[in-house]
Parts: structure tokens; C-alpha cells; sequence
């Protein structure tokens, strides 16, 4: 990776009782993060159109979950493009 990379941030998320229980990791190339952001929306896309799930309540905090995630590689990859630009 040369060093003109935009790179992602530290991102803390999914938070318990207001401490983050995971995170993005800074220094991962933006166009890395924002693919494995999409694949995580499609993830979710086809959970929600599949209604293969039973217990409702599993499907949707499995559906959350997925959707924490990505919204974090975002976030992570929107302030390390910030960084970049200084």
C-alpha cells in the first residue's frame, strides 16, 4: 500500500452498556472496507427478502447486527478519507 492510500479509522461499535464490544481497525485500505460494507448489505438484502427464519427476533438481530457492521466500515472509511485529505 503506498502511503497517498486513504485508509480507514478506529470505529467502535455494537456497544453494551456504552462500551464498545467491537471495532474497524485503522489502516485498512477504504476500498477494501467499503466492498466488504456492500457485502455485508447484501448479506442482510437477502435475509430480510429470504423470510427463511422462524424466530423473527434472531432474524432480526442477525440483520442488525450485519447492518452495524457496514454502517461502522463507513463511518471508518468517511474519517479516513478526511484524514487523507489534511
Amino acid at each position: 500500500m503506498n502511503e497517498s492510500t486513504a485508509v480507514t479509522t478506529h470505529q467502535p461499535f455494537d456497544k453494551m452498556d456504552s462500551a464498545p464490544l467491537f471495532s474497524v481497525n485503522p489502516g485498512v485500505p477504504i476500498e477494501e472496507a467499503l466492498e466488504r460494507a456492500a457485502d455485508l448489505m447484501l448479506y442482510v438484502e437477502a435475509l430480510s427478502a429470504a423470510d427463511a427464519f422462524v424466530n423473527k427476533g434472531l432474524e432480526s438481530a442477525i440483520v442488525q447486527t450485519l447492518s452495524e457492521m457496514a454502517k461502522a466500515l463507513v463511518k471508518a472509511s468517511k474519517s479516513g478519507e478526511g484524514e487523507g485529505k489534511r
